[in-house]
């Protein structure tokens, strides 16, 4: 073998590794809908009708469930006062609405009562988080760090400065 062949022999072995070591990329799963622009995720929507230290939660199905979870908690110091699991083995057909009544006791300003559903959804296993918030923002929650920017949806996003904790 001359050496022109040796070479173009050993570039042509260099470019069948790097195609022989990659694969496909793999796409997301994504909704049905194409114009729905919500993560995929549970196919349950949640709904919660606030108090002051009370919420009647709803949710409703868009699909057949079975084992379902449904846990609540509170972010910036609310706590949740009633049952933190609701729902637990729950077995639901599509359009089914369950709903019950959450107490809690708010933190100062603004908190938020988070919703986390959890199940098999025609055979895989989903979960959806949905927050609830509850009061008003006091002046210092309102000054927090980070810019506000808007999403390609029109929802506002805040961006956060990361640390640098060692």
């Amino acid at each position: 073998m001359n050496l022109k062949a040796i070479a173009a022999l050993s570039s042509l072995l260099a470019l069948t590794a790097q195609v022989a070591c990659t694969s496909p990329s793999k796409s997301n799963p994504t909704p049905s809908d194409s114009s729905d622009t919500t993560k995929a995720g549970a196919p349950v929507k949640v709904d919660a009708k606030l108090g002051e230290d009370q919420a009647r939660v709803s949710l409703r199905f868009d699909a057949p469930a079975t084992d379902v979870k449904v846990s609540l908690s509170g972010v910036d110091g609310l706590e949740v006062k009633s049952s933190a699991t609701p729902v637990s083995g729950g077995s639901f057909t599509p359009d089914a609405v369950s709903e019950f009544d959450v107490s809690f006791t708010p933190g100062e300003g603004q908190s938020h009562l988070v919703v986390t559903v959890t199940g098999d959804f025609r055979g895989a296993h989903l979960s959806r988080v949905f927050s609830f918030a509850v009061g008003t923002p006091t002046a210092a929650q309102q000054k927090t760090e980070g810019t506000t920017v808007t999403g390609d949806d029109g929802q506002p996003i805040k961006v956060m400065p990361s640390s640098d904790a060692e």
